[in-house]
């Protein structure tokens, strides 16, 4: 028998993991991450808990939903927080409110509600599946400390399996369907729903509102989805029981209070309808949009996403002199180029709306083969190897945007050859043995993920795509293959190999597509260019040919501005370091969404 409490609601059969190659972790301290989202409670307290949702900006958003102190009036209570932040192994929430004063149904105003500030909460993460709660909160509340265990695992941001996967290695299609996350009605702002979707084809959802006197008040249940509707039958509201050294677990009533459907149609929107089974109570029909997406538990529309042949259209070259073996990254809108051979301080902006370049600051020192990504308004570069004046031995630099003005990054360990990728909040690095050095912006702080196998990754590309990280290509020797990187297991997994294997080449991610162009292979024979390229995108299984570059080069860079995927420089000349060319194209697919 389940026990009294939210615990039999969501009781469920745990899945067997999949065997994949895990990171070695054993020195390191808990990096919070995607696989922190899912509900927690503490294991004598069933009836109240905790929601974790991790953002793909690298914040949180949590909603505690509980019972109100012994002399309040209200049966119920919850709390809301956003910003969260991660510090170390802690998620910490500094302004918690309490929403108070509307009223449920047709009587709600958005205007009426409170968000009273409630204090502040920290949670400190032993594991995946353990964590440490404190709060410091208004005085009814006083301050505490708890011990907290998961209640729930999202689908497909679940630490202990990976993604659902297709044969290659790719994410399924019909797994990157998620509707995790927090959901509300335009027009009122103040209440809404999270929707929790797990492995088993369940999904948990929880109501928070407020009753009809103007008391806070949370609904909660689980249904089976099929296809794009949920339906939830019967939803319920627990009461009977009150916050903190007052709570008796028996004591909740999990009377049920009605019914609840889902419709989607599409990644962000639904309608819902609710019947309660008081007549007090009522019912309706509301046109809801998604708030919060979850990291790790991407929705996209793959519908013909592989159906449009892409060609390639000339951009205005870079200004001279021309770079090969650059970095080129994007951020807000421009993209940037940085360093190389012929240039090797050259700092460049492009802007796609105008199709103009612009020099900006030159770099503190002159590198060739480095890597560089942007981050909250800076754009950092990564090692190399020195070239020209400027400052030798410090290898690692941050451009502030604003201040126009470089500044060390000491944490950012030299690499040479290899790019890098920003996701969920966090730099990837990649390194020519095919480590990965993980770097939080933020915080300062950053370790090193051991590779998955023996394949080099010299003159690789690292990229951010469907919410994983790809290790592609590189050498020696020349190599086709993928090595993807979870953040939510934190485990690696072979991905789809591409056709020509190659190193020193492009790639880009725009929106659900991936291409990669150009590159050069050194063989026992000679070096040679290879011209091509290759793109895959959401729902494939496998890559496809796409057109030859109008210019074969190896050494160039690549990224993706607001859905466009550009290539930039490289050299014409395989194997050396001349032949520079400041010829930039971009990848366009017809009718890209």
């Amino acid at each position: 028998m389940c026990s009294v409490g939210l615990a039999c609601i969501h009781s469920a059969p745990h899945p067997v993991p999949q065997a994949l190659s895990r990171t070695d972790k054993s020195t390191a301290s808990v990096w919070v991450g995607p696989w922190s989202s899912g509900s927690w409670f503490a294991a004598d307290r069933s009836g109240e808990g905790i929601i974790l949702q991790f953002l793909p900006d690298g914040s949180a958003a949590m909603l505690w939903f509980t019972y109100p102190t012994a002399n309040e009036e209200a049966v119920q209570a919850w709390l809301s927080a956003g910003g969260g932040r991660v510090e170390g192994d802690t998620l910490v929430f500094e302004q918690v409110l309490q929403p108070v004063g509307a009223r449920f149904g047709a009587d709600f105003d958005p205007s009426e509600v409170d968000r009273q500030p409630w204090g502040e909460m920290r949670l400190r993460f032993h594991d995946c599946q353990r964590l440490t709660l404190s709060w410091n909160g208004i005085e009814a509340y006083a301050d505490g400390e708890r011990e907290l265990i998961r209640l729930s695992a999202l689908d497909q941001v679940d630490c202990n399996q990976g993604p659902t996967l297709a044969s290659t290695g790719m994410r399924s299609g019909g797994a990157l369907r998620s509707k995790s996350g927090a959901w509300f009605e335009l027009s009122r702002s103040g209440e809404g729903w999270v929707l929790e979707e797990l492995a088993d084809g369940r999904t948990l959802v929880y109501w928070f509102t407020y009753d009809l006197q103007g008391r806070q008040a949370w609904i909660v249940g689980a249904g089976q989805r099929a296809g794009e509707q949920l339906v939830v039958d019967p939803l319920y509201r627990p009461i009977g029981t009150r916050f903190g050294p007052d709570f008796v677990a028996a004591d909740i009533d999990l009377a049920p209070w009605g019914r609840l459907q889902v419709d989607f149609s599409g990644c962000n929107q639904a309608q819902l309808q609710y019947q309660a089974d008081d007549p007090a109570w009522g019912s309706a029909s509301r046109e809801i949009h998604r708030l919060t997406d979850i990291a790790g538990a991407p929705c996209v529309d793959v519908a013909a996403l592989g159906d449009a042949a892409p060609q390639w259209v000339e951009r205005s070259p870079t200004p001279a002199p021309a770079s090969s073996e650059l970095a080129v990254t994007s951020h807000r809108g421009h993209l940037y180029a940085l360093g190389g051979f012929s240039a090797p301080r050259s700092f460049r902006r492009y802007s796609p709306d105008t199709d103009t370049w612009t020099s900006l600051p030159a770099m503190p020192s002159g590198r060739h083969h480095l890597a560089a990504f942007g981050f909250e308004g800076a754009i950092y570069y990564v090692g190399g190897l020195p070239l020209g004046d400027g400052v030798i031995n410090n290898m690692s630099y941050r451009f502030d945007l604003d201040s126009q003005a470089w500044s060390e990054v000491p944490e950012l360990q030299s690499t040479f050859g290899s790019q890098a990728a920003v996701l969920h909040g966090q730099a990837y690095v990649g390194h020519p043995d095919g480590r990965l050095q993980q770097f939080d912006p933020r915080q300062r702080r950053s370790r090193f993920i051991a590779a998955p196998n023996f394949v080099e990754r010299d003159h690789a590309q690292v990229v951010a795509f469907l919410d994983e990280i790809w290790v592609i290509g590189g050498r020696s020797p020349e190599t086709n293959t993928v090595a993807v990187y979870s953040p939510v297991s934190e485990t690696w997994r072979s991905g789809p190999s591409f056709a020509s294997a190659r190193g020193g080449f492009s790639a880009a991610v725009v929106g659900p597509r991936l291409f990669i162009a150009g590159g050069e292979v050194l063989s026992p024979g000679g070096a040679f260019i290879e011209p091509s390229s290759e793109w895959i995108a959401a729902g494939m299984t496998s890559w496809r040919i796409g057109p030859a570059l109008p210019l074969g080069v190896h050494g160039s860079g690549g990224s993706a501005v607001n859905g466009r995927g550009f290539h930039v420089g490289g050299s014409v000349d395989a194997g050396r370091f001349s032949g520079a060319t400041p010829r930039v194209f971009e990848l366009q697919w017809p009718n890209s969404p």
